[in-house]
């Protein structure tokens, strides 16, 4: 399953419905023996877009970690992709690398270029 995080805008309480959806679609795939890759914004994650956008990456991201520690053992495999605008192409071959692998979860892979050039020269 891939789990694309939408943008929540200006209502708070769309972190707790964002956020409470996306536990149960994970819940349901890994019961299902289904692997997740959870795609999220590069920018929200760095703290360079919406807060509350901010809030649900991270929070993704967080459940991401604590579905592939607490799930390791039965199999479960759980991850998530990060990426920018024009990373497309980079994010669709990291999902299809990472709803593949037998081995590998609770990880972020950040691909594409949109975590780079941050630091002034």
């Amino acid at each position: 399953m891939v789990l694309r995080m939408a943008a929540v805008g200006d209502d708070p309480g769309g972190v707790t419905v964002a956020l409470t959806d996306a536990f149960a679609r994970i819940r349901e795939a890994v019961a299902e023996g289904r692997p997740v890759v959870v795609v999220l914004a590069a920018r929200d994650l760095m703290g360079q877009g919406d807060p509350l956008d901010a809030a649900v990456a991270t929070g993704l991201l967080g459940m991401v970690r604590t579905f592939g520690i607490e799930g390791a053992k039965p199999g479960w495999r759980v991850n998530a992709v990060a990426g920018g605008e024009d990373d497309d192409a980079a994010v669709e071959a990291t999902v299809a690398t990472l709803a593949s692998a037998e081995h590998v979860t609770g990880q972020l892979l950040s691909v594409g270029g949109a975590n780079l050039g941050k630091v002034p020269s």
